[in-house]
């Protein structure tokens, strides 16, 4: 499992390249998770894309097997999209595909606004690109506190995820992931993603970007994900129906479908 070692922290990443080695051109899609969880959650995307795709799944700082920030600590978006940089230039590789889920797909965002040398395409699934807009971000984070992160997880559940949409073990996995995630990270997170607005950036970002959006989200509703689709000048969307907030876990193989319908419609990227 590599892990890109450096003097801040270090990031986990992982690689699947299955390939064919004839295959041209050779693309990358980077994956990076959101709040409370790790790179596996894409594990049920990976059957509709790696034999056409090399398949990059990073862990966010702060969770899974990335390092966790002191307490306190300055977190910031641009911190995150230079972890991503970092891993693409350890890669060696200088444009992706980038899919990014809740928090993941507004890091998303901000590499097209800022770093858009870097993206191929970029596809945010359930992501906000206005902060201030997310619904319940000040339970999210006080509830951390209140009720400890056993009970947390467990009322955070069914904002993710509709009853029956999940098999028991994929429940019980997500439970335990996310219940196992360090407190101060999540507070830490939530209050910084709560002043981002990339709402002005939206209209000169020229990504060719696909929305894949939940129709019963309760943090990022369907509405906000409109008010993008209508504000970017290259850009398609997915409603995923009878799905909540965890969409990318809950709806992999749905999902992982309209990214590849996505890609493919658009033909090999230039140079």
């Amino acid at each position: 499992m590599p892990l890109l070692e450096r003097p801040e922290g270090d990031i986990h990443y992982e690689v699947c390249d299955i390939v064919a080695p004839w295959a041209e051109p050779r693309e990358t899609i980077l994956f990076l998770h959101g709040l409370a969880i790790d790179s596996d959650i894409w594990v049920t995307w990976l059957p509709a894309l790696a034999d056409r795709y090399r398949i990059v799944r990073m862990d966010l700082r702060g969770f899974g097997r990335s390092f966790v920030p002191a307490e306190g600590a300055a977190w910031s978006m641009e911190a995150l999209a230079g972890d991503v940089r970092d891993v693409l230039a350890a890669l060696e590789t200088e444009r992706v595909h980038f899919v990014g889920e809740s928090t993941g797909g507004t890091v998303g965002l901000h590499l097209a606004a800022h770093h858009p040398a870097c993206l191929l395409s970029l596809t945010m699934v359930t992501a906000a690109h206005r902060g201030g807009t997310i619904g319940r971000s000040r339970a999210l984070r006080d509830d951390v506190r209140k009720l400890g992160m056993d009970d947390w997880s467990a009322k955070l559940m069914p904002l993710r995820f509709l009853a029956g949409c999940l098999s028991p073990a994929m429940e019980r996995w997500f439970h335990d992931t996310q219940r196992a995630s360090a407190p101060h990270a999540c507070v830490d997170l939530v209050d910084m993603l709560v002043q981002v607005d990339l709402t002005e950036a939206l209209g000169a970002i020229h990504v060719p970007t696909l929305l894949i959006a939940p129709d019963d989200s309760p943090f990022v509703p369907l509405e906000t994900q409109v008010e993008r689709l209508r504000a970017m000048p290259d850009c398609a969307m997915h409603v995923v129906a009878g799905a909540r907030h965890g969409v990318a876990y809950s709806h992999g193989p749905e999902c992982a479908g309209a990214l590849r319908e996505f890609l493919e419609r658009r033909g090999p990227s230039g140079p």
